[in-house]
């Protein structure tokens, strides 16, 4: 769970976060100290900005091909369940739909992970995403926007090419609410699609419901400032840096596979 950067990366196979948890008293006195990371917080979605994050798809000759993800792969896109070896995820199922839309699902096991809608805008410029994720206590919906950076191969579908983030568009409050509780060195994380447990400063942890094989360790690194590294396989995949000021929770999430930011803020709600 990456807080407001996972919800954000749900364009494709509907992820998502959050739901507020129950605190304790403890957690409540804490929370209103400033510089307090303990308590509820809901993210803002025009907060949301990206930096050398582009995606990049084709959709030609019937496959899709994921250049942007990692490790890149491709799948047939015949709207039918594709068996794929992705974190967290057993079968994919795209389709292109018309020369303007493209559909696409997950699934691990028998449980059906999210679906999204793709549609190319007519001047081929913008690219508008409505997901649903149902891998969380709640399902979840919200919509992103991308904005073409290059275009796709000659004769591929309208969806192919580059694209970056232009705007987060409505979301679920469920993919946008998370909490913190803090006592002594332990801290725990609770959202709509796990959390985590922790010692601050500690050993690495596996994420509640963690499917992906990812492990998170945490870290208190000022008077107000936290880091999640989180890990997969030894590799650190993305680290995401929370700074509190006062009631304003600012987050800066790093991929350092192809540095890539993303950031954020959330407000407190209790």
């Amino acid at each position: 769970m990456n807080k407001m950067m996972t919800a954000m990366a749900a364009m494709t196979l509907a992820m998502g976060l959050a739901a507020c948890a129950e605190e304790n008293a403890e957690t409540t006195a804490t929370a209103s100290e400033s510089g307090s990371l303990a308590g509820t917080w809901k993210a803002d979605v025009a907060s949301a900005q990206a930096e050398n994050d582009v995606d990049s798809y084709v959709f030609a000759d019937g496959t899709y091909t994921c250049n942007s993800c990692k490790p890149a792969f491709s799948i047939t896109a015949n709207g039918e369940w594709q068996e794929v070896d992705r974190p967290g995820v057993d079968a994919l199922k795209v389709a292109m739909v018309d020369d303007m839309t493209i559909s696409s699902a997950s699934r691990r096991g028998d449980k059906q992970l999210g679906e999204s809608t793709w549609t190319v805008s007519e001047d081929g410029q913008t690219m508008t995403i409505v997901w649903t994720n149902m891998d969380g206590e709640e399902t979840t919906e919200g919509t992103t926007v991308l904005q073409r950076t290059a275009a796709g191969p000659d004769g591929s579908h309208a969806a192919s090419g580059d694209w970056e983030l232009k705007e987060i568009g409505p979301m679920s409050d469920a993919a946008l609410t998370f909490s913190y509780e803090i006592d002594g060195d332990t801290i725990i994380s609770k959202g709509n699609s796990g959390g985590y447990t922790a010692v601050l400063g500690g050993d690495a942890v596996t994420p509640e419901d963690d499917e992906t094989g990812g492990v998170v360790k945490v870290e208190k690194t000022g008077e107000n400032t936290y880091r999640e590294t989180y890990m997969r396989d030894g590799e650190v995949i993305n680290v995401l840096d929370l700074t509190v000021e006062g009631d304003t929770l600012k987050g800066v999430s790093t991929d350092p596979r192809d540095d890539s930011v993303f950031r954020w803020t959330a407000t407190r709600q209790s």
